[in-house]
């Protein structure tokens, strides 16, 4: 199935009633400065020249602040200048607390309610959403909270090496060991060099689930009937790519719109499309811009999911909590990889991240699965999953 899926244009045509809105977000968003002649214009039209938004939220997704109860139902408006209701308030993150972040929110809310952009009942949801979010609430880990056993996987590159030769042993001693679920990762119609057809029954057979697979980008770009048959070979809910050390904020925006696009067709299919990050995401490029903003930004949360990998996130310094804080319900699968004092990887529990911190968040993060990784796993990796297996399920936070 070949597609050509443009990238989505930055420049979005101004509403003349947007003025007050307008004048509230270059407030908030010093992002770029604006024309010299915008203080003396009569309209928004001769203010707005450029987009002050270049890579933020899109109009696709609605006014949404993460987990359930707090999704306004409010389309996600451009205010006129390419920042979009979104945008305008995560200019003011982070916020120092819950109450910070209401009054952010209803004093925008209230705003566009005057200057006629919502109406009395859009503008009350908002608030409500903000209200009834976490956002600002720290989330303490009070040691008593266990992770659910039947939410707890692992990905199968852990165990790689045997995948190929002895698949039947490998996953038997998984589920011997006590894991319920399993995340296979190659591309259509070959994972461990079998076709999703032959390996999933294999998969079943052990007596395990499999909620996501792992494909390639262009699986999703090329194939997308594959891509859907073989997620239902297996009962997969979730199909998750990974992204390129070479791309720049263009590729990822275009990215973004691949992921809503076919997003969207896999949803009708009752899958989610997810991302899963490396360390080079975190990098910033252009006006100090993330890569991984702004895939986040610019894909709709109904349609597309993140797929934390705690490992690589923290190899930068990119702090897990804070990412969650900063988009509360987008992390619906976790890679729970751990770090040794040198580096490298580690099983789970035997390194310094600290879990039970992170674990705290998973409401606000919106966790579906808990999927346990190695990447260089010793003596082997039906060793080391079990490791990390019994490590996680005696973590308590």
């Amino acid at each position: 199935m070949d597609r050509h899926i443009a990238r989505p244009s930055h420049h979005r045509p101004p509403r003349a009633r947007h003025l007050l809105a307008v004048s509230l977000a270059a407030t908030l968003l010093p992002l770029t400065a604006a024309p010299a002649a915008a203080a003396e214009s009569s309209t928004v039209a001769e203010q707005v020249t450029t987009d002050r938004c270049p890579w933020g939220y899109t109009t696709s997704s609605t006014v949404f602040f993460g987990q359930a109860g707090a999704d306004s139902g409010v389309p996600n408006l451009d205010l006129g200048d390419g920042c979009t209701i979104l945008d305008v308030v995560w200019a003011k993150a982070p916020f120092a607390d819950h109450g910070s972040f209401v009054s952010t929110v209803s004093g925008l809310a209230n705003a566009l309610r005057q200057d006629d952009v919502v109406t009395p009942e859009q503008s009350a949801s908002i608030l409500r959403a903000a209200a009834g979010s976490e956002i600002g609430n720290p989330q303490p880990a009070p040691g008593n909270r266990a992770v659910p056993d039947d939410r707890i996987g692992l990905v199968l590159y852990t165990v790689r090496a045997t995948m190929p030769t002895a698949p039947e042993a490998t996953l038997a001693a998984l589920a011997a060991c006590g894991y319920r679920n399993a995340e296979p990762s190659g591309a259509v119609n070959n994972f461990y060099g079998k076709r999703a057809e032959a390996l999933a029954p294999l998969v079943a057979d052990a007596g395990l689930s499999v909620p996501s697979i792992g494909i390639g980008l262009g699986d999703l770009r090329n194939n997308l009937d594959g891509v859907i048959a073989n997620s239902r070979a297996f009962g997969a809910k979730y199909v998750r790519i990974s992204g390129s050390g070479s791309w720049t904020l263009d590729d990822y925006s275009e990215v973004a719109a691949t992921l809503n696009a076919v997003g969207a067709e896999l949803k009708q299919a009752g899958i989610t499309v997810a991302y899963h990050n490396h360390g080079f995401e975190f990098t910033a490029q252009d006006g100090g811009v993330r890569g991984y903003d702004v895939l986040v930004r610019e894909t709709d949360p109904d349609l597309v999911a993140m797929e934390l990998d705690l490992y690589w996130a923290a190899s930068v310094g990119a702090d897990p909590v804070e990412l969650i804080k900063q988009y509360p319900g987008r992390f619906s699968l976790f890679h729970v990889k751990d770090m040794a004092a040198d580096g490298s990887f580690a099983d789970v529990g035997e390194g310094s991240i600290d879990f039970a911190r992170i674990f705290a968040y998973s409401e606000m993060a919106g966790v579906d699965y808990y999927l346990t990784e190695n990447d260089n796993p010793r003596p082997n990796g039906v060793s080391s999953a079990c490791d990390s297996y019994g490590n996680l399920r005696a973590l308590r936070y």
